[in-house]
Order: C-alpha cells, then structure tokens, then sequence
C-alpha cells in the first residue's frame, strides 16, 4: 500500500519514539518506505533515508527557559488535585 501510495504522493510519518524505536516498531528499512521521517516529534528529521536537521528540546530553548519550564510544570503537577500522585504518570 505505501509503495503504491508513494508513487502517487510525498509521504511521510512523525514518531514520538526514537529512531532505534521506530525501527523496532516499523522495520529496519522505515527510513526507505517513507519520503520524510520524523523520529522524536520532528527533532531529528530525514528526507529520502538521510538525516538533513536534528535539534533538541533544550538547544531550542536555552537553559534558562528550559528550567524555568521545567519548575512550571512540576508546580503545576504538585498543585492537581487527583486522587493518587505516584507511579508514572
């Protein structure tokens, strides 16, 4: 079907994963079915089974901004009211 489906159009595919686990999930070749991947919500990004861009989250950011995100987030969550705060979540 993608074979097909990629002779008619640009496909790609956007993973939250890693790249190593999107290969155990999608096949070693996923890189090769699709004409973009996208592992780790478009932080590393290929085009045509070559890696063209990779940033991360805090070279985005900054330091600062990244830890003040972070003490947002974990005051946020301190401050729910849910009826258990333990394991992940």
């Amino acid at each position: 079907f993608l074979k097909e489906l990629r002779s008619k159009v640009v496909i790609g595919v956007v993973g939250g994963s890693d790249l190593k686990k999107q290969k155990e999930q999608l096949g070693d070749n996923c890189l090769e079915m699709f004409d973009f991947f996208f592992p780790e919500n478009g932080l590393a990004a290929y085009k045509q089974g070559l890696l063209f861009s990779e940033t991360s989250f805090k070279d985005h950011l900054g330091e600062e901004k990244m830890q003040r995100l972070i003490n947002f987030c974990l005051r946020y969550i301190a401050d729910l009211d849910i009826p258990i705060k333990r394991g992940t979540f």
